[in-house]
């Protein structure tokens, strides 16, 4: 690429790729800097290895369930190297078909390998060069969270990227935390015949989810061996001869926990060290994510940010919402807003559990008049067709209008199924709109159908409220 770059951008991940493709679709010479392996976490260590591996416990899980249909199927024995060729295989396809074309080819971009870090106003370094731009998007993204617990620093410990190139599977594994991470690696590992022990501060996992699903999915996890402590207060670590011990309070109740290996999965902190956002006045919260408004500009005219470097929801998709918002606004002399109402989010363990929207509480905090209904899976056929029925479906809508206003789910493929009522709450349809929706049958999305016809006879004000061509 030849001249002066239109836009300068910092990452080379998901939300720094949807910048680029957009920029360059309209027209725009590009410098991306990137001092890792192009693709980000989500492509080379979060969601793409995660969920290659989860798909293959489910696979090995099968297994189990399908001797009990005569299936007399045998496992044998997990091969460590063959599972982690698989990942990398899952890995490199998708980072070729994401990266190869835009950042090893495109003449309107250009790659720099290195670590950026701003000068000032318009000048950022990149080793020994100097990159000056009228305009900058930070797309640094975020990393594991480390705790500073007393003896950690004496044994050895894995995070979300390590536990995912492991060369052999450990006998047991206690993890630090109870969310997303801790349940999708927790429950994967416990199917290859890893001993996994949750250590949760909570009282619950998922807490952003209902107690009605939570509640069967701690249930179902138990059963297939992996155990859970709620109330959990970490005091030290220390070396112990299976490998690590954990001294901890569980409901103010002293233990001592031990295992072959240790991870934290303790959340993300954003990637912000050293980029000299201070030199140029870049505002930042008390956790260190960069502040951005409605059109994801930062506190600094010309410089903005997107995806998991400005905070939640750290989802890799509203990542490049925010980064293609930012283009538009930079580019097409648009003022696009973000709007993650819509935004749906899902858990990778075995049924998936999924969201979108409000749940009852936040609703009535947004003035809503707000109605309910609860589904339980057993009440839609295909659950029983494949054999799963742990789960439910969950809606909440606007008694005023009849409006969906969220929806959960765990279930069977729930991260496919929640798209329906995503776009159901982004369109405002009601709860009239899905019941007359013919759902193929026999479905798990049928579920939904099923919900709203059971919530319009509970509530026939609503019947015949449809949002539809408003």
């Amino acid at each position: 690429m030849d001249g002066a770059p239109d836009l300068v951008i910092l990452g080379g991940g998901s939300s720094a790729l949807a910048a680029a493709q957009r920029a360059v679709e309209l027209g725009a010479r590009i410098t991306l800097i990137e001092q890792g392996t192009p693709g980000g976490t989500c492509i080379n260590w979060g969601c793409i290895p995660s969920k290659t591996l989860i798909h293959k416990a489910a696979l090995y899980q099968a297994a189990r369930r399908g001797a009990g249909a005569g299936l007399n199927l045998s496992q044998g024995v997990v091969d460590c190297a063959a599972l982690m060729a698989a990942k990398q295989q899952a890995i490199d396809r998708v980072r070729c078909e994401r990266c190869d074309h835009l950042l090893g080819g495109h003449p309107a971009v250009r790659l720099v390998r290195g670590h950026g870090r701003f000068l000032g106003p318009g000048e950022i370094r990149v080793g020994p060069e100097i990159i000056r731009c009228d305009k900058f998007l930070i797309a640094c993204g975020g990393l594991p969270r480390h705790l500073d617990l007393p003896g950690l620093r004496q044994v050895p410990v894995l995070n979300s990227y390590s536990i995912l190139n492991l060369s052999a599977i450990p006998r047991s594994l206690l993890i630090i935390g109870g969310g997303v991470i801790a349940l999708e690696i927790g429950q994967m590992l416990q199917r290859f015949g890893c001993q996994v022990t949750i250590l949760e501060r909570g009282e619950r996992p998922l807490a952003e989810f209902d107690p009605r699903l939570t509640g069967p999915l701690c249930g179902l996890l138990a059963s297939e061996g992996l155990r859970q402590h709620f109330g959990v207060e970490v005091r030290d670590i220390e070396p112990d001869a299976d490998g690590v011990a954990v001294r901890a309070m569980i409901h103010e109740r002293p233990a001592r926990l031990t295992a072959e290996r240790l991870m934290l999965a303790v959340g993300t902190v954003p990637a912000t060290a050293d980029l000299g956002l201070e030199t140029i006045g870049v505002a930042l919260d008390r956790q260190g994510f960069v502040i951005i408004d409605a059109e994801c500009r930062t506190s600094v005219p010309g410089v903005w940010a997107a995806g998991d470097v400005t905070g939640p929801p750290l989802l890799a998709p509203a990542g490049e919402l925010e980064a293609r918002v930012a283009v538009e606004n930079m580019f097409a002399g648009r003022h696009c807003t973000v709007d993650h109402h819509g935004t749906p989010m899902a858990v990778f363990i075995d049924p998936e559990i999924a969201m979108v929207g409000q749940n009852a509480d936040q609703a009535r905090a947004n003035g809503h008049d707000v109605v309910e209904v609860w589904l339980d899976l057993t009440a839609v056929a295909k659950a029983h067709v494949i054999g799963v029925q742990t789960g439910g479906v969950l809606l909440w809508a606007d008694r005023a209008d009849g409006r969906i206003l969220g929806a959960q789910i765990l279930s069977h493929r729930a991260a496919d199924l929640i798209h329906e009522m995503a776009l159901a709450v982004r369109a405002c349809l009601t709860v009239a709109d899905i019941a007359d929706l013919v759902h193929v049958y026999p479905t798990l999305s049928d579920g939904w159908r099923l919900a709203a016809r059971r919530m319009l006879l509970a509530y026939p004000e609503l019947v015949g409220r449809s949002g539809l061509g408003k």
